[in-house]
């Protein structure tokens, strides 16, 4: 048996083997998946069975006080899993993760060495041990609580054993997480509305062009520079060729919000506003959205009510770009959990708050994989790697030349995961 995350916790599934990776780990109190040998090897749970070509399955037992175990599963094995025990404990892992998190919030180019740095370390210690069931693996689907909840993980270094360049895992893997929050609907069966619709709700605070520029949000404001960068942000979302809904300033009120979402069959929803994640009470976790006045402070819009009042249209999803998780080691989870609760089999987040002129690059692209047909991941980890690869070109308005700017710094592309219901929907 393994255990696995559900929406209210752990629970103990039986399944087959998978060919794409799955990493999960426990936090002090949790539950973790065991590797257990002889005649009770385990199997994987229904929800990482995958079609994908070119995976391994992976399972860490990052219990405390022991070093972290390791159970491997190469793509199309039938024996019990590869047993390893790393040579590191999570006392040893913790503050690395917690470091390159911290330095990947801090404005390049300044940290981008020793991120590389922490990067390659990490590398070795998670991923080197199992190089040679990964050497061929494309597909990397992930299951993280504890410390990894907020690592960015697609900045950590490929082991050279490998990949022979030691680039940056997003550049050689497909990575997805998968929830089991975002299970398959049980009126999955019902038809699709034939007239969906995208919403996008953007900029939720800001202040008229008479209050003062560059006002904090919690002054109840934003600057006008951040309003447009936001607008435009969420006006990618017209790349899917759907009739598009917007709802940007005073208009992304909480009062508006729910009009929109009960008037209109929402197959895809971009939230391009502030949001927060409470570690001590992940259903009080909220969205920011706009008051009645601008004088007045933004709503919060919990977690609690988005799982018990938005209805999505069905195989919805849901990008959230403005997420600050903090350093809480929980990750998007309780939105996660929120959104699959009101419908969406997929969602996108960041796990911090972003540069809206460099999200706006990127979900421009990924809007634009999606269309083309690529699936979810594929599309995001496709948008990275063109922030990864080429400057971004910015117009600064009439009379003053464009200026360029790099992106390629982990800061601005590695924040972002996307969550799918199975290691299937993750190809």
């Amino acid at each position: 048996m393994w255990e696995t995350k559900t929406g209210h916790g752990w629970s103990a599934v039986s399944a087959t083997t998978c060919t794409v990776a799955l990493l999960a780990l426990t936090v002090p109190g949790g539950s973790a998946a065991r590797a257990q040998n002889g005649g009770n090897a385990p199997s994987f749970p229904e929800n990482i069975r995958s079609t994908v070509d070119g995976g391994a399955t992976l399972a860490y037992d990052v219990s405390p006080g022991r070093p972290v175990h390791l159970a491997v599963v190469s793509s199309g094995a039938v024996n019990e899993p590869v047993s390893l025990t790393l040579n590191a404990s999570p006392e040893d892992i913790a503050p690395l993760i917690a470091e390159m998190r911290e330095l990947a919030l801090l404005r390049p180019p300044a940290s981008l060495g020793r991120i590389v740095r922490l990067g390659d370390r990490l590398g070795e210690i998670l991923l080197a041990p199992a190089a040679e069931q990964l050497r061929n693996v494309s597909h990397l689907v992930l299951s993280a609580e504890g410390p990894l909840g907020d690592l960015p993980f697609g900045a950590i270094r490929a082991p050279r054993s490998i990949d022979p360049q030691g680039r940056y895992l997003i550049a050689t893997r497909t990575l997805c997480w998968i929830d089991n929050a975002l299970a398959a609907d049980p009126d999955a069966d019902a038809p699709a509305s034939d007239r969906p619709v995208a919403l996008a709700i953007a900029d939720a605070v800001y202040r008229p062009p008479a209050r003062p520029l560059g006002a904090s949000m919690s002054d109840g404001g934003i600057s006008w520079r951040q309003h447009a960068a936001r607008r435009n942000q969420a006006g990618t979302i017209r790349a899917l060729g759907l009739p598009v809904v917007s709802r940007f300033g005073q208009a992304a009120s909480p009062a508006l919000f729910w009009e929109s979402t009960e008037s209109y069959a929402v197959r895809f929803l971009h939230l391009a506003v502030e949001a927060r994640v409470d570690p001590d009470h992940p259903d009080r976790s909220a969205l920011l959205l706009s008051p009645e006045r601008y004088d007045e402070q933004a709503i919060p819009v919990a977690t609690h009510e988005l799982a018990s009042r938005l209805a999505l249209e069905r195989e919805s999803l849901v990008v959230l770009s403005g997420l600050d998780t903090g350093n809480h080691g929980i990750g998007p989870g309780p939105y996660v959990e929120a959104f699959g609760a009101a419908g969406a089999d997929s969602v996108v987040a960041s796990l911090w708050p972003v540069v809206d002129e460099s999200a706006s690059h990127l979900f421009a692209r990924f809007y634009s994989n999606l269309a083309g047909g690529t699936p979810a991941a594929e599309a995001l980890r496709k948008a990275q790697l063109g922030l990864l690869a080429h400057p971004l070109r910015f117009n600064q308005g009439e009379g003053r030349e464009p200026v360029e700017f790099d992106a390629s710094h982990p800061y601005y592309w590695s924040g972002y995961r996307v969550y799918r219901q199975s290691a299937s929907a993750c190809g």
